[in-house]
């Protein structure tokens, strides 16, 4: 499972705790990462939820910079583990959360400290070559697996599914117990994809995922 996420928004911030939640209750062993999203989509999603208007050209780079520069740090904070990592993801959007502030240097250490990191290694980590390469694979990732806005859950292995679905993950979270429960999702709608023998071998070959809606009128 993968769920695309903004590190500093507060929406995603509770999409993660929902599926920690369902995760560490689930039946059977599931792989998980959490991987930042920064595109064209993702940031004017951003702009309309805090109305801005999208010609505010100062307000757009300071939220492209300080979502690249929350990623690296996230991305760095995973080279000392998983759990720290992500504990650090839930620290830093908790203080963006409560602050309503700029993202800062002060924000990322005090939310190291708090995750147990090794503060200088995670000081050398952040400012690294390696890790803005492999914050440029996961965009690689999410291109691949045509993932354009947060926080979207993609899961692959599902029962009754040959290809990976991809879903809000804020609109899904009753059907994805159902999957983590081990259950078939009984409530899942497949968008028009024009013609569906030809999407379907496509998906079979690709990393692409069949984008999912909920019905709306169980939901």
């Amino acid at each position: 499972m993968y769920l695309f996420i903004n590190p500093i928004g507060s929406i995603c911030y509770h999409a993660e705790q929902n599926i920690l939640d369902l995760i560490n209750g689930a039946k059977e062993d599931i792989r998980f990462r959490f991987i930042p999203l920064l595109n064209m989509n993702s940031v004017q999603d951003v702009m309309e939820l805090n109305e801005k208007s999208q010609n505010n050209l100062a307000a757009r780079n300071k939220l492209v910079t300080d979502i690249y520069h929350a990623s690296l740090d996230f991305k760095a904070a995973l080279f000392q583990g998983k759990k720290r990592g992500r504990r650090f993801l839930l620290n830093i959007q908790k203080q963006m959360e409560d602050s309503k502030n700029r993202y800062t240097d002060e924000i990322a250490i005090q939310a190291a400290m708090e995750s147990g990191l090794d503060e200088e290694m995670f000081i050398h980590d952040r400012n690294s070559e390696f890790t803005a390469k492999s914050f440029m694979q996961d965009q690689k990732t999410a291109a691949e697996m045509n993932v354009e806005h947060h926080p979207t859950v993609v899961l692959f292995n599902v029962e009754g599914y040959d290809c990976g679905i991809a879903m809000d993950a804020c609109k899904s979270y009753h059907v994805l117990q159902e999957i983590f429960a081990g259950e078939k999702p009984k409530d899942l709608v497949e968008k028009d994809c024009g013609c569906q023998s030809q999407m379907n071998s496509f998906l079979k070959s690709n990393r692409t995922p069949l984008k999912i809606q909920i019905d709306s009128n169980n939901y």
